[in-house]
């Protein structure tokens, strides 16, 4: 894969600010040519961004809650192809749940996965957790959830990928 220059990441850095600006806008911005832009923007479309979305108002949309599920898994220590089969059956019904945002691995006070999901009410919520932890039983050993109100909710910082712009 490509290595990445200076006027790349500028570029995705300016795209995750804000994406939907034309690369005439872009190269205005970052002082470079148009078919410059048009050429880096194909490019890290193919290998560095994964889609283009917009960040909702999750509470104008009907969302009241965000849960942040933590999960043990019962296969962390499996042979491989039993691992493996595992983390497919996981997959597939994390990917059935449409309000499921974000389900990934990971390592961390003593949890081994973790899954973001957006619910319309509590009791929608409590639904999603008995549904998951009923249907997920022989993959996952326990689970707990952390959930906060987004509607109006005391949002420190609101969700937006901009900020890691300025990381560089």
């Amino acid at each position: 894969m490509k290595e990445l220059k200076g006027a790349d990441y500028a570029l995705l850095f300016e795209l995750m600010k804000d994406s939907h600006r034309s690369d005439r806008q872009l190269a205005k911005v970052l002082e470079i040519s148009q078919p410059t832009v048009t050429r880096k923007r194909a490019m890290l479309e193919e290998h560095y961004i994964d889609g283009y979305t917009v960040i909702p108002k999750f509470g104008k949309m009907g969302f009241e809650l965000i849960a942040f599920t933590f999960i043990k898994s019962k296969f962390k220590y499996e042979r491989a192809q039993k691992k493996e089969e595992a983390i497919r059956k996981m997959r597939e019904w994390y990917m059935q749940q449409p309000n499921v945002v974000l389900a990934l691995d990971g390592r961390g006070m003593g949890w081994d996965g973790v899954c973001i999901s957006f619910h319309k009410s509590y009791s929608d919520f409590a639904d999603f957790v008995r549904t998951h932890d009923s249907e997920l039983c022989e993959l996952i050993s326990e689970s707990q959830t952390f959930h906060a109100d987004v509607n109006p909710g005391l949002i420190i910082k609101p969700l937006h990928l901009k900020y890691l712009a300025k990381t560089k």
